[in-house]
């Protein structure tokens, strides 16, 4: 098992009240019986864990990724503190760098907090769905106000007072694609981190028998191929370097650990979508080596066997190394676990399709030396529909997969 970067989650709660929220709309409540912030003696032991783990695999760089809840809600000590005794680790390992990232909703970002981060070197990201309209529709606060103005605010000041602004936008197929690009060039971002919304076979709330979210996405892509002055968009340059025959440790999803306010280790938090309890290892940093997360079943799962232990549709699919089966929240269904194709299969195999149409016309020679088809997503989705059909298509890893199904 190999990573590298752990996701702190320093506080528990949050002053937003998201809707499509997988920490605390989407049926865990586990949050409530943890810390409300994560204390010193959970930092003493994630820093001797992490000194261990870069020497056992001999890493050159590490990132600690403060996340929550809303991480802005801890006292600004706690980051001062935590940066100086990962400096003093640092110091005994001093061929390695040290990153520091933070996951906010950016409501609380003022002067100060830029300052924080200025001294500390911490790189913020701010969660902002794209235009106005879009953003107040799910992220408001507790008493149902929208937070974009606020948020918009903090956006401006990063920009301002640090140079850059990096976004992460929960995709919204009810706003227009292209608006939605354009509002954050307005913003002057960076990038954006567009994410598709975290659903299981349960509570996918679209018509799976549209691709509505492919269609928004293709324009969206469309739009961001055509801009020479493009912002970055990882989920787009990571299918292209895929489709491009580039590999990227920083696709897999699986190269991050989560550590919980009270010490526990996870696999990746949204899973929690999947269930009350889902995510919970009982395996904790103040006991335990990050690896023994493996002694978990999710989490030899998930950080092992994600992107090879697929249903049957997904292993016999002509694309599956370009998709890797998407999401591993998204194949999850309490009926059979994990023993499904994603619930946006029909999107990704359109929206990848598409992508790779656009780069055999951006470079043609490469596909024709190379003698590479195009891909027909037409043709795929008929297919896994008729191997979905035939029981005899029936994964290898069946098991494995439906052990995690609901009792």
């Amino acid at each position: 098992m190999q990573f590298d970067a752990l996701i702190l989650k320093v506080a528990s709660r949050c002053n937003l009240n998201c809707s499509y929220c997988f920490m605390y709309n989407l049926g865990d409540t586990t949050y409530k019986g943890q810390p409300k912030f994560m204390s010193y003696e959970i930092i003493d032991s994630i820093l001797e864990k992490t000194r261990r783990y870069i020497q056992k695999y001999n890493k050159k760089e590490f990132s600690f990724i403060f996340h929550g809840g809303e991480p802005l809600l801890i006292d600004k000590e706690f980051y001062r503190t935590f940066v100086a005794k990962a400096n003093n680790i640092n110091k005994l390992l001093p061929n390695v760098i040290f990153k520091y990232d933070i996951q906010t909703n950016g409501v609380l970002i003022d002067e100060d907090w830029c300052a924080l981060f200025r001294e500390l070197n911490i790189y913020p990201s701010t969660s902002v769905d794209g235009t106005k309209e879009a953003h107040d529709m799910f992220r408001v606060d507790h008493r149902g106000n929208g937070s974009y103005d606020q948020v918009c605010r903090g956006v401006r000041l990063l920009k301002e007072q640090i140079g850059y602004a990096d976004t992460v936008c929960v995709v919204n197929i009810k706003e227009d694609a292209d608006t939605m690009y354009k509002s954050f060039k307005k913003m002057n971002v960076n990038s954006v981190n567009f994410l598709i919304p975290d659903y299981t076979h349960d509570n996918f709330p679209f018509d799976k028998n549209k691709t509505e979210m492919a269609d928004w996405l293709i324009k969206l892509f469309d739009v961001w191929i055509q801009d020479s002055e493009r912002y970055k968009i990882p989920i787009f340059i990571g299918l292209v370097n895929r489709l491009l025959g580039i590999t990227e440790q920083t696709n897999n999803e699986s190269a991050v650990l989560v550590i919980e306010t009270n010490g526990e280790i996870e696999a990746i938090d949204s899973l929690k979508a999947c269930g009350h309890g889902f995510t919970k290892s009982g395996i904790n940093v103040l006991h335990n080596d990050f690896s023994d997360i493996k002694k978990s079943p999710l989490g030899k799962l998930y950080f092992e066997e994600s992107t090879t232990k697929l249903c049957g549709q997904c292993l016999s699919c002509p694309i599956k190394d370009v998709c890797q089966g998407g999401r591993l929240v998204h194949r999850y269904k309490k009926e059979n676990g994990f023993n499904n194709t994603s619930i946006y299969c029909n999107d990704l195999i359109k929206l990848i399709a598409h992508i790779q149409k656009t780069l055999m016309t951006i470079f043609p020679k490469l596909y024709s030396q190379k003698n590479i088809d195009c891909i027909k997503s037409e043709e795929i989705i008929q297919y896994l529909s008729k191997e979905r059909r035939n029981s005899s298509t029936n994964s290898m890893f069946s098991i494995e997969l439906e052990y995690f199904a609901s009792s």
